[in-house]
């Protein structure tokens, strides 16, 4: 009967309450180990952890005509630059497609990059078969797109990805958006 109170009672329990009863419960498992009688071991309740950080929550101070310019470029050289990079390579199996802020680009069995533009947040957004989702901020002082949990650059990350997936060196051009601008 204690013990179906106290695991009833601390599934429903605020912190404090519930810690006080795991103290409890605790003494009680202590005096049932001496006269050793059979005890689940989950009396309490482990504690959660989270594998995720939380996330990292900056507002842009850039203006957003001056962001959608500069996504814009962006997107534009970027779709560029793989149209002919594409062309090059020569593979059937692989293909870019661009609308509605979306790039998508498909290297066959390899994977697919999905690039978005983000108003809301003023970001740009990539999902990466290598190496996951992150988001990019405009960053003035380097006149390009950081992610600010490692610093790295779009335009460093997917030219390193790509040059690895084909084999070949690549430059996008991605680097000093702000000159890039029509």
């Amino acid at each position: 009967m204690f013990m179906r109170q106290v695991s009833r009672t601390t599934a429903r329990s605020s912190p404090l309450v519930r810690q006080a009863h795991c103290a409890y419960a605790a003494l009680a498992l202590h005096s049932l180990l001496e006269h050793r009688v059979q005890v689940s071991p989950r009396l309490c309740p482990p504690r959660r952890s989270y594998a995720t950080p939380p996330p990292q929550v900056k507002h842009s101070d850039l203006p957003i005509p001056q962001y959608h310019q500069y996504a814009d470029a962006t997107m534009d050289k970027m779709l560029e630059s793989l149209e002919t990079l594409l062309d090059e390579v020569a593979d059937s199996d692989y293909e870019v497609e661009y609308g509605s802020g979306v790039l998508t680009l498909k290297l066959g069995n390899k994977g697919t990059y999905v690039i978005n533009k983000q108003p809301p947040n003023k970001q740009i957004w990539l999902s990466s078969p290598f190496s996951g989702p992150k988001r990019y901020d405009y960053v003035p002082e380097q006149d390009g797109w950081v992610y600010s949990r490692d610093g790295r650059s779009l335009n460093d990350l997917l030219n390193q990805e790509l040059s690895d997936v084909l084999g070949r060196k690549v430059d996008l051009g991605l680097a000093d958006v702000s000159t890039q601008l029509s």
